[in-house]
């Protein structure tokens, strides 16, 4: 059975990742360690925090996903308590400290779901580089064997390593070259034909059968219950590559042609602070502005994801060609106050709604000129804030939805497992137990009478599996429904699940701009765009456009498959295309000073 169920709600422009926690005393660095058991899956995590000038800092890795790297926030250390949030995955975790502050025991929340989590603490290793090249002096590289992982449109680079000490042992190493995390100790054996790695460590293993004179293995690559065909050939020398987690090449350098100012504005409704940038081009006067509104999941204001930052692209790119732009941290993350958890899509409008009140105020900001550009989610909050407002100029919406939540999460699904390569029928038993959790959801209160009505329609769907499977099946997804039941419970799955976002596009007068990648597997273009246009159509708007560009996924980068597992190893942050397609209907919608 497919974690489908785990990715329910979710038309997020980030990846899910369940993650780590952190926690340090005084000026030293901490490491601690923990596994997080979220359904059938258990992650191991590492995480360390610093704390300089009185201030804790802190990162998570999630081991068993890639060596995912995740900045913590507001870190809170008490003499028995400490707490944490990673905004980017829209977690958090509350512990208290025993054993002389040596173990934490308390809860990791993510998305509704609330998971135990334990970490046992020790002292940070320091690094130290003179030690590092000690090691390195004392281990003689032998073979190394390299190859492509095949996992659809993504082929990241895989390295093992076989090294020889002073003493004339031989140990292995695992490399994944294209994420630059090295050095994962692996058990190696080579013997009737056939080649086998072992990185325990990451629960990784590779086997092979070696060709007549033994350059090259033909073979399977297993991790984490997922299996890939993998050609590893024999060389003398390590592979070097750049990590790609850093090297993004589309990250603006200075110097700008703009001014990018810090800000901040109220939600004068909700009383909170929103904090953001505001790039604004150098020329005197007062020029047109957008406001971007990021897709779903506590977002910075560069809608930070795997060290891409697609509205720090888009915004350095409009503001070089005359057009202002505001991005903010949404409530609750980073910079901003208030909470982002119980908070719904309704609730963004208004921040999004506060921004358009600032800018309007703003000495180097056209009035009558502001635009809203809004992300996957933020193409919900935009058609809500323009259809109740005559003062929004124009709207742009990137990978918006058109249809209810229920339809979204299920074609969402759907597509997220082709595109991973799933099995057929694997995908037809998700489809059905998330239909009928989401009918359960959305027909019953959500006290004892979702719960018992859930557990019966879960039971009644689990007898019609085939025998032969039922077994398996029936035991997986009871250990997944208690994630499900409380991700079903939030506020912001209430209001997602049944909201139809067509009333709103019938409302908005101003010009719009619709666009969308034909790979995009979390908003489906020929299930939204049709919905979009009609609804426009509906409402009298006789100015908008509907653009579909070729080979772009959910986050508008140049792809293969479309699925999200792409993200991290595209360079790619936005396409040039959309960048200029965007750019211009913007600039022939409003008169950019010259």
């Amino acid at each position: 059975m497919n974690r489908a169920l785990l990715l329910i709600g979710y038309i997020v422009s980030s990846c899910v990742f369940l993650c780590y926690a952190t926690g340090a005393w005084g000026q030293e660095k901490i490491f601690w360690k923990g596994t997080l058991e979220a359904g059938t899956q258990k992650l191991r995590l590492e995480i360390n925090l610093a704390q300089t000038d009185g201030k804790w800092s802190g990162e998570l890795t999630s081991l068993d996903q890639n060596n995912a790297k995740l900045k913590l926030e507001k870190i809170k250390v008490g003499d028995d308590t400490f707490s944490f949030a990673v905004p980017q995955i829209r977690a958090s975790f509350e512990g208290k400290l025993e054993s002389k502050g040596q173990v934490a025991k308390g809860t990791f929340t993510q998305g509704g779901a609330k998971l135990p989590l334990v970490l046992n603490r020790s002292a940070a290793k320091q690094s130290n580089p003179k030690q590092k090249d000690e090691k390195k002096s004392k281990e003689k590289l032998v073979e190394a064997w390299v190859g492509k992982l095949q996992m659809g449109g993504i082929q990241p680079i895989m390295q093992f390593r076989i090294v020889e000490t002073e003493s004339g042992e031989r140990t292995a190493y695992f490399d994944s070259v294209t994420e630059g995390r090295k050095g994962f100790k692996a058990i190696w054996s080579k013997k009737d034909g056939s080649i086998k790695f072992v990185a325990k460590q990451i629960k990784l293993s590779y086997e092979g059968k070696l060709n007549e004179n033994e350059m090259e293995a033909k073979g399977t690559w297993s991790q984490g219950g997922r299996k890939f065909p993998l050609t590893l050939k024999k060389q003398l020398t390590e592979y070097e590559s750049k990590n790609v987690w850093e090297n993004r090449p589309q990250r603006p350098t200075g110097p700008y042609p703009y001014d990018a100012l810090e800000v901040k504005f109220e939600n004068k409704k909700d009383k909170i602070t929103l904090a953001g940038t505001l790039t604004v081009p150098k020329k005197p006067g007062r020029h047109p502005a957008v406001i971007l509104i990021s897709g779903s999941g506590p977002q910075d204001r560069d809608e930070t994801l795997m060290e891409h930052k697609p509205f720090l692209v888009l915004a350095d790119y409009l503001s070089r060609r005359g057009i202002a732009v505001l991005r903010y941290d949404d409530r609750g993350t980073a910079k901003s106050t208030g909470k982002f958890g119980g908070s719904t899509t309704k609730d963004f409008a208004h921040d999004a709604s506060a921004a358009v009140e600032f800018l309007k105020t703003h000495q180097r900001i056209n009035p009558k000129q502001i635009g809203l550009v809004g992300h996957s989610e933020g193409g919900l909050i935009a058609p809500m804030v323009a259809g109740t407002r005559d003062d929004v100029a124009f709207v742009v919406l990137l990978a918006a939805t058109g249809v209810d939540g229920e339809k979204i999460i299920l074609s969402q699904s759907e597509a997220i497992l082709r595109a991973a390569g799933t099995d057929e029928e694997d995908i037809k038993t998700t489809l059905t137990v998330s239909r009928v959790v989401l009918s359960v959801a959305k027909k019953t209160n959500f006290g004892d009478d979702f719960e018992k009505e859930l557990e019966r329609a879960v039971e009644k769907v689990m007898q019609s599996f085939p025998e032969s499977k039922r077994e398996a099946l029936t035991k997986q997804i009871r250990e997944e429904i208690p994630i499900v039941k409380s991700r079903m419970k939030s506020n912001w799955m209430r209001f997602f699940l049944t909201y139809d976002p067509r009333p709103a596009l019938r409302k908005i007068k101003c010009p719009v701009l619709a666009l969308i990648g034909t790979k995009d597997v979390q908003v489906l273009p020929k299930l939204n765009m049709p919905e979009i246009k009609k609804a426009l159509e509906e409402g009298g708007n006789q100015d908008f456009e509907m653009v579909t560009i070729e080979g772009l996924n959910h986050l508008f980068q140049k792809c293969e498959t479309g699925s999200l597992d792409e993200y991290a190893t595209i360079q790619e942050t936005f396409n040039p295309a959309a960048l200029k397609k965007i750019t211009s209907w913007i600039r022939e919608h409003t008169t950019p000073i010259k």
